[in-house]
């Protein structure tokens, strides 16, 4: 007589989204895994956030917060999306990973923050001299970002914006695209950004705000180096620890 198991019950997924924009994640992990991941969502409890990066490193009480509520809900594995809050609250690649490590042991399951998944694979990946995609970046932030890399050892050789690239005309702009950037603009600004640092070993796109999933694969091909975006490294991140494959299909 052939046994046939039980269906494996759908794993529970919960995510941290940054305040102050409608996070299309929960959205595209649902989509690529109908049936395998049930999905829930707390926005990180900063009411009037303005993202300055003083506001950002204090964010760490509302990060365990957020992160607490979710495994209460049931949530075996916890993904925070966007990498700048690892970065400004860890202060450091050490300091980050240590932030993650300490949410996990609070919570009791696995809390994937979106900047240390972006630091362990560029680790994984063993590159020193990067480019950096940082489209919807102000001056500021792209310093900051940049400063942030150099700090940690990495050698930036070349980072652009939208604006730079004369891809919007300037940061108010981009700004009031509120995040809704098409797939082409996004993937000309990582071309030019390769075009103008062929030296580089890797190729970062910063910020969730920008979605890579549907073409990341086929530009990597294209442009023939590793692509590490804030929404594919988070993604991969979440799929290892439910040992599930990978779907990055355009959906």
């Amino acid at each position: 007589m052939e046994l046939t198991g039980s269906p494996r019950a759908p794993r529970k997924l919960g995510i941290i989204a940054a305040p102050g924009w409608f996070d299309p994640t929960l959205h595209e992990f649902m989509q690529r895994h109908p049936g395998e991941i049930n999905v829930t969502q707390t926005i990180l409890p900063l009411p009037g956030f303005d993202w300055s990066f003083e506001q950002i490193s204090q964010s760490g009480p509302a990060l365990m917060t957020a992160a607490r509520l979710l495994a209460e809900a049931g949530s075996e594995v916890i993904a925070q999306v966007g990498p700048a809050f690892a970065y400004r609250v860890g202060g450091s690649a050490s300091g980050a990973r240590e932030l993650g490590r300490r949410l996990s042991a609070e919570c009791g399951v696995p809390v994937v923050l979106n900047g240390v998944a972006v630091l362990d694979t560029l680790q994984r990946l063993a590159c020193r001299r990067v480019a950096v995609a940082c489209p919807y970046y102000s001056p500021q932030w792209k310093e900051g970002f940049v400063q942030f890399l150099e700090q940690q050892g990495l050698q930036v050789v070349g980072a652009q914006t939208f604006v730079e690239q004369g891809l919007f005309a300037n940061q108010e702009q981009v700004a009031a695209s509120h995040y809704g950037f098409s797939e082409e603009v996004v993937r000309e600004s990582v071309r030019r950004t390769r075009a103008g640092a062929r030296e580089a070993e890797a190729l970062l796109i910063t910020g969730s705000g920008v979605r890579t999933l549907r073409w990341l694969d086929a530009m990597e091909h294209e442009l023939g180096l590793p692509l590490v975006s804030a929404d594919g490294v988070l993604y991969r991140s979440v799929m290892r620890l439910f040992d599930l494959p990978a779907n990055t299909a355009g959906c």
